[in-house]
């Protein structure tokens, strides 16, 4: 498993995405709405978000993926996923978790 996607261009190029920025700095909110496979829609907290990431890398097969191996510890890496990243992509037949930070009026 990983977060690893790879693509491939008309001419047989191929590239591999680890994650996808999407941060609005301006954005205040910790409600988020997150979607898990074979699961509705959810919206959540920012402290649940971070307790569902880490349940997630806690319970990894394997080894860990490369675009979070440079982090310390796995709260570190959830910190990252949160700041910076809006999907955990899972090899096999899993799918992906997503999440999205909501700006509620």
């Amino acid at each position: 498993m990983n977060f690893l996607h790879t693509n491939t261009n008309t001419e047989g190029d191929e590239w591999q995405v680890f994650a996808v920025r999407r941060r609005r700095a301006h954005m205040k909110s910790e409600t988020y709405v997150l979607l898990e496979p074979g699961k509705d829609e959810e919206f959540i907290l920012e402290e649940d978000l971070r307790i569902r990431l880490k349940g997630w890398l806690e319970n990894w097969p394997g080894e860990e993926p490369l675009d979070l191996a440079g982090f310390e510890t796995i709260d570190e890496a959830v910190s990252h996923l949160i700041r910076s990243v809006c999907e955990l992509e899972i090899d096999g037949e899993v799918g992906s978790v997503q999440w999205y930070q909501l700006e509620l009026e």
